[in-house]
């Protein structure tokens, strides 16, 4: 399978039915884990901000536009791609999106490329074991 369409689809699947997304759930705690993610996109650059939501896109995960801001799509984009790097790793790479420094870390990983290999399918996965 096209590589890409099958991120297309996951996407598409995972925004539908939030089966494979990670929660951050309902409340005042899930109100503070959104404002951690939120707070870590906007602690980059206005260039680490575009670079990440371009990497989410490339990956698939993200239809927005590519202008740094922080959003519904943003933060859909970013829950599903560490979903994504979760599932495509077999949960060797998980990121806890409820915690503030690994949410950081998270996105600003996605600026500095270092999550490209598990987001594009070069984490070392086994397609069609």
């Amino acid at each position: 399978m096209n590589r890409l369409v099958f991120l297309r689809s996951f996407a598409l699947a995972c925004a539908a039915a939030t089966l494979c997304l990670p929660s951050l759930g309902t409340g005042p705690a899930a109100a503070q884990d959104r404002a951690a993610l939120q707070q870590a996109l906007e602690g980059l650059s206005a260039i680490g901000r575009t670079t990440a939501q371009t990497e989410l896109r490339f990956a698939g995960v993200y239809q927005g536009a590519i202008d740094g801001r922080y959003g519904r799509g943003t933060e859909a984009a970013l829950i599903a791609g560490a979903a994504f790097m979760r599932d495509n790793s077999r949960g060797k790479v998980v990121v806890d999106l409820t915690n503030a420094a690994e949410a950081s870390a998270y996105v600003r990983g996605l600026a500095e490329g270092a999550h490209s290999a598990w987001l594009y399918g070069e984490g070392g996965e086994c397609d069609g074991c």
